[in-house]
């Protein structure tokens, strides 16, 4: 009775320490995921504007799960000819590989630069 009791409270233990790593980051598992998606967004954008000053990343939602992140963010950065942003969702391994963006959202001259670039950020 003892050893079921014991194998029983070792399997919650198991499972409540994968519940906490999975569902909401932490700190730092948003700050790494900020610094990833920084990295997808600006691959993402230099497709229609060259990325060449500084960059910011306001994360607003992050979901950590089987080792990927799902993350839904605001991406600032300076061009040559000012600041523009997009509103993204992007997914991709702990690591920064497979991943994907969406582009929910952009300013009116990031949409007129893709315009003119005859290029289409992926978007819903």
């Amino acid at each position: 009775m003892i050893k079921q009791v014991l194998i029983a409270g070792v399997a919650a233990l198991a499972l409540s320490a994968a519940v906490a790593h999975a569902g909401e980051c932490s700190e730092d598992q948003e700050s790494t995921a900020g610094m990833l998606a920084a990295g997808v967004a600006k691959t993402a954008v230099s497709k229609v504007v060259p990325v060449t000053g500084k960059q910011m990343v306001n994360v607003e939602s992050c979901d950590f799960r089987g080792g990927a992140y799902s993350v839904d963010f605001k991406y600032n950065f300076l061009a040559a000819d000012g600041l523009y942003w997009i509103e993204a969702n992007a997914k991709f391994n702990g690591d920064g590989s497979g991943s994907s963006i969406k582009v929910n959202g952009k300013s009116p001259n990031m949409a007129a630069a893709e315009t003119k670039a005859g290029v289409k950020l992926a978007s819903n």
